[in-house]
């Protein structure tokens, strides 16, 4: 044979070699990728189901069965809407038109959450990944679905704990300086230019606590303080705290509010009102003195444990003289707070009266 014959036939075998060993390792990782596509198929975590563009099922894993409760035997041929419910049915056929009149396949490249229904009827959330595919002139889709309730109902319950959480933190601190110690981590200081300070408290608290239980004491605060809660709100005052039988308020802080000083002394007269109506009913007589005062204040949380939102200034210190020299059952307002509200009532002049550590200050009642 000659020799040039005799290295083509060498090439042409090594070439066969080749080809089988190559023949080979494809068919093995065929093999290799339609175990896994069934150990998918047979998962019965997540539901595998693929139809075509009429919307017919074709394919129906044991996940499937498992989910919706069909057999494959049930479902397969039926139109996809078998497990959809029927207010979303409209929406599905738009988006299965849209994606038939796309010129090429796809697959959406984020997890849906939609609802899905069962055999039994009972609807529950889902999460969906969707691709298509072209074959002979036809376009298939498979999906992939996942049952998203146990996820959904743990969310649920964050969320509800959340909400609680947010809702403690009110009651604790303003919203805007709540937003921000939950956003930063930390409340800053600010300062008010305008705000109005009110105080009130009760006279001979210290005879009437020692003559009732303590737990009947505390009944009666609750109830008279809960109820000047409710007032706070209305006029859109920010209670700061009780101290014993005081209860401390100011209008114009952390929201500003061009009306502060009225809407203490509106909220002062319902306080009493309140109070009048109640003693009618009660066997225990609670006798109230109110003092206002405005000015500028510095308002902020203090502390890292146990936070609470306070103010700080000369202005509270002189709203707390206001009271301790009222009357009971009238409105003591300072000179400053007078020359803001002198147009929207009538206030009889006290004359000077000496605070302790501020001197001789001009009060005032208001009728």
């Amino acid at each position: 044979m000659p020799e040039k014959d005799l290295e083509k036939d060498i090439n042409y075998s090594r070439n066969i070699d080749f080809d089988h060993a190559e023949k080979h390792k494809i068919e093995s990782l065929i093999q290799e990728q339609i175990k896994r596509f069934q150990v998918i198929c047979s998962s019965k975590n997540d539901a595998i189901i693929t139809s075509d563009e009429t919307k017919k099922i074709l394919f129906w894993n044991k996940g499937a069965e498992y989910m919706f409760g069909y057999s494959s035997e049930e479902a397969i041929g039926q139109l996809l809407t078998l497990i959809i419910p029927s207010q979303l049915h409209q929406r599905h056929d738009k988006g299965i038109e849209r994606m038939n009149q796309r010129m090429k396949p796809r697959v959406i490249g984020k997890v849906l959450e939609l609802k899905a229904i069962k055999k039994s009827g009972e609807e529950f959330p889902i999460e969906l990944t969707l691709g298509s595919w072209d074959n002979d002139g036809k376009r298939y889709y498979s999906g992939i679905i996942r049952d998203i309730t146990e996820k959904k109902k743990a969310e649920l319950i964050i969320l509800n704990e959340k909400k609680k959480s947010d809702e403690l933190l009110l009651n604790i601190l303003p919203k805007q300086v709540a937003d921000e110690l939950k956003s930063s981590g930390k409340a800053t200081a600010k300062k008010y230019e305008n705000v109005t300070i009110l105080f009130t408290d009760f006279k001979d608290f210290t005879s009437m606590a020692s003559s009732i239980s303590p737990k009947k004491l505390v009944n009666e605060l609750n109830e008279i303080f809960s109820r000047f809660d409710d007032i706070m709100e209305t006029f859109h005052i920010e209670k700061i705290k009780t101290i014993g039988d005081a209860y401390f308020a100011a209008c114009g802080s952390p929201e500003k509010n061009k009306d502060h000083a009225f809407q203490c002394i509106e909220a002062a007269k319902q306080m009493f009102k309140y109070l009048e109506e109640r003693n009618r009913k009660s066997e225990i007589q609670w006798k109230m003195r109110a003092g206002i005062h405005s000015g500028p204040v510095v308002a902020g949380v203090v502390g890292k444990k146990k936070y609470a939102y306070d103010l700080f200034g000369d202005t509270v210190n002189t709203a707390s003289r206001m009271e301790n020299n009222g009357e009971v059952g009238k409105i003591n307002i300072s000179e400053t707070t007078y020359e803001l509200v002198k147009g929207k009532y009538n206030c009889v002049p006290r004359g000077q009266i000496n605070a302790k550590g501020k001197g001789n200050l001009n009060m005032y009642f208001v009728e």
